[in-house]
């Protein structure tokens, strides 16, 4: 992070230039302290990842009341993200009196956490509670654990369980996490706390502005998908070429090994939440398989990869390579390499990949993929977990491919279900991500909640259908989304998006042929209206709707809006090698 008068000067900077990153948010915090001083982090912090930020403060200590007014900014503002700002000695007056207990506290968190749950289907981010400096029993053990500490922790469970049981729109920042990173001298403010209720220093801002950040990102689309990985002191120290297996520095005890070992524990945390880890080095490949396979502190193995460029060709070329094979946009991507030169390449001619250099201290290189949440997501289920074997599912059909001699019969071959249903409750969480991470094949790019996924799906005028994908390699999981609308007799198509895995298989087509017939008898639809808007990454869908039959109705810069007759919309036919499912 830059000096903050260079901070600042960046931020106005940005903000210049923010109505072109095709990116925004709004975001609204709700406090009973002073916490404005975290705007402008997190106005760097959203910039850096190409967000355009709203930014807007209830009054001073009147949550309930902000939640529950209509006229109020968390609902004229209609923000995306609400954070719940609160301090412990504002929320409960009596803490800090002798035989303090947290039930009123507790009490009261739990109050507003529903009311909020109630009164906004924006996401929703809370804190835990700082405990005490110093203990009121001095080094006495407090016999029950009911010292401040003690109930300032339980307070802290109740926070966790509610968040784990609302995962669906209650995000956790823990504070006592963000203290023990800055220390309590560089993150506390005693002074300012007393003179205007602002208790904290720019150190601690900086890390809460980050983490709101990482929310944002997520529910935007901006998180990164693909980990790409050079070798040598990479992810093991020395020069395999050089040092042979036995002689590169790669262990889970011995220094400085162990910062590789445990960079690589890291590495496959990352997998097991669906990131996917690649290779680009400049090695031959048996020797790097060699590591792989046989020495016995290295933890990635090769069924760990995605896919990988091993040889003598730059970078570069490497990863864009690695992006057209898993046919994934080059800000999806993540390089780490311990190369000056090698960095600074991909920096000039890949802008879009975030490249991380290793860093000269080799104890903050375990955890540094970790320090900026470059891969956070809000939830992470089945098919996350899934990702990385179902890519090398992917691996096989596209060597089978190159058997045929056209794509229909190759696609004949694959013994294609697809499973088209309306979303159940089951589905949201799947159905949610989606719509916050897909970018390329997405018609609109709206971005939705769970909750707000979960009020589509239940309301009379409006519709929520998924598509799960299995073929004889293996099961894609759920992959595919349309939201639509009703008006009396005319239909709309909020969102059509399909995950960049399943496409080249016109399941598309299949897809929205059926729900759409599916919905004309459901809601007696007449006519269609369909959005086609414009990002950096879609276009290649920009003219998907005429393939379907509907025409264009107007054009204001690239963004369309199309049209349909029920009547005059022709079947697409040709789709009777995918079988379609309306159940399981």
């Amino acid at each position: 992070m830059p000096d903050f008068a260079s901070l600042l000067a960046a931020v106005r900077e940005a903000d210049k230039v923010s109505d072109l990153y095709g990116r925004d948010v709004s975001v609204v915090f709700l406090r009973n302290f002073t916490i404005e001083g975290a705007e402008p982090f997190l106005k760097f912090h959203l910039h850096k990842s190409r967000i355009r930020p709203t930014i807007a403060f209830g009054k001073f200590d009147t949550i309930r009341q902000e939640l529950m007014d209509g006229s109020s900014v968390v609902h004229t503002a209609k923000p995306e993200i609400v954070v719940l700002a609160l301090m412990l000695p504002i929320l409960d007056a009596s803490y800090g009196n002798v035989g303090w207990r947290a039930d009123v506290a507790i009490r009261e968190v739990e109050g507003l956490f529903d009311l909020a749950a109630r009164q906004t289907n924006a996401l929703v981010v809370v804190n835990t509670f700082l405990p005490p400096s110093y203990r009121e029993l001095g080094i006495a053990a407090a016999p029950r654990g009911d010292d401040f500490e003690g109930e300032v922790a339980r307070l802290n469970v109740f926070v966790r369980e509610y968040c784990r049981s609302h995962a669906a729109q209650f995000i956790l920042v823990d504070w006592e996490r963000l203290l023990r990173i800055v220390g309590e001298e560089a993150g506390i403010d005693r002074r300012y706390w007393y003179l205007s209720k602002a208790p904290f220093r720019q150190a601690f801002l900086n890390l809460y502005a980050l983490e709101i950040a990482k929310v944002a990102r997520a529910l935007k689309g901006a998180s990164r998908k693909c980990l790409v990985l050079d070798c040598d002191d990479t992810i093991w120290g020395g020069t395999i070429g050089e040092d042979g297996v036995d002689g590169i520095e790669l262990d889970p005890n011995e220094w400085p090994g162990r910062a590789f070992y445990e960079f690589q524990r890291t590495v496959l945390q990352l997998a097991a939440r669906g990131v996917l880890i690649t290779l680009c080095s400049k090695n031959n490949e048996d020797d790097v398989w060699e590591v792989l396979e046989r020495h016995p502190a290295c933890l990635i193995k090769r069924a760990h990869l995605a896919a990988w460029r091993i040889n003598w060709n730059d970078k570069a070329n490497g990863i864009s390579e690695l992006a057209q094979s898993l046919n994934l946009g080059l800000d999806a991507f993540v390089f780490v390499d311990n190369s000056p030169t090698e960095c600074e390449l991909v920096r000039r001619f890949l802008p879009a990949v975030e490249v991380v250099q290793v860093p000269e201290k080799l104890y903050d290189y375990p955890n540094l993929l970790l320090e900026e949440g470059l891969f956070d997501t809000l939830s992470i289920g089945d098919e996350d977990r899934r990702r990385g074997q179902m890519y090398q599912e992917e691996a096989a059909r596209n060597s089978e491919k190159e058997r045929f001699a056209s794509i229909d019969e190759y696609l004949a071959t694959l013994e294609l279900v697809a499973v088209i249903r309306d979303a159940r409750p089951a589905d949201f969480s799947r159905v949610a991500q989606l719509t916050q991470k897909t970018n390329q094949f997405n018609l609109t790019t709206r971005r939705y909640t769970e909750p707000e996924i979960a009020s589509l799906a239940a309301g009379p005028d409006s519709a929520v259908f998924s598509l799960a994908l299995r073929d004889r390699f293996g099961d894609f999981g759920l992959t595919g989304v349309l939201i639509a609308r009703r008006r009396g007799r005319a239909g709309s198509i909020d969102s059509l998006l399909l995950s960049c895995r399943i496409l080249g298989r016109k399941v598309e087509l299949a897809f929205v042929e059926d729900v759409l017939l599916s919905l004309e008898q459901r809601w007696g639809i007449e006519s269609w209206e369909a959005d086609f808007i414009p990002t950096a990454k879609n276009g290649q869908v920009a003219g998907f709707w005429e393939q379907l039959g509907f025409e264009v109705a107007e054009n204001d810069g690239g963004r369309k809006r199309y049209r349909c007759a029920c009547k005059s919309r022709p079947r697409t036919g040709g789709l009777d090698f995918i079988l379609r499912s309306q159940g399981d």
